[in-house]
């Protein structure tokens, strides 16, 4: 018995004075040490890493105010600024009239109703107030009545929401966007007026 203990204690010894050489200098074996030291990188600077930083959008997204047609802000002078400056690039066509009501339908419709005339699905007293597009009577914010807003001011509502409706661009792609302006304009915005 005095053996396996004499055994024991020296191997005990030996591992404890082996396990204290080196002292700090040696951390011993690393599995993927940028894990553990990851290169420090600067937010909007150029980095190491396959040449990219944070201005160079991922490809296949469109940087913030860099839409192709449309480079208006969101504040109320982008706003105004839009509908008079804003041309929708989208052709007047059955097909795209098409499209444009399949997608009113799918993103619009529950608030706006089908006509544009509001009592869509959505009841709520948060939205009991949408405006009607066919109203000639309210001033809205752009200072003529619905009825007579520009495609700009309604594609800048669309991307930016207004009011109690959100913004619908990250839902919505930019063409997408101009097809439902589009359909409001021609197919709503004077439903029942004529």
């Amino acid at each position: 018995m005095n053996k396996v203990f004499n055994k024991l204690g020296f191997f005990t010894v030996v591992l404890f004075f082996s396990s204290c050489t080196g002292g700090d200098s040696s951390p011993g074996y690393e599995y993927m040490p940028n894990m553990y030291r990851s290169p420090s990188q600067e937010t909007y600077g150029e980095n190491t890493i396959n040449g990219m930083n944070a201005r160079t959008p991922v490809e296949g997204t469109i940087a913030r105010g860099k839409l192709s047609t449309f480079n208006f802000d969101e504040t109320l002078d982008g706003y105004l600024k839009a509908g008079d400056e804003a041309i929708n690039p989208i052709e007047n066509n059955a097909e795209n009239l098409a499209d444009g009501k399949e997608l009113y339908g799918m993103f619009c419709e529950h608030c706006h109703g089908e006509t544009g005339a509001g009592g869509g699905t959505v009841k709520h007293a948060l939205y009991s107030v949408v405006p009607h597009y066919n109203d000639g009577k309210l001033i809205r914010r752009a200072g003529v009545p619905m009825n007579d807003l520009k495609a700009g001011h309604i594609f800048h509502a669309i991307t930016y929401g207004l009011n109690s409706m959100g913004p619908h661009a990250s839902q919505l792609s930019e063409e997408e966007r101009w097809k439902i302006t589009l359909y409001v304009q021609e197919e709503l915005q004077h439903y029942g007026l004529e």
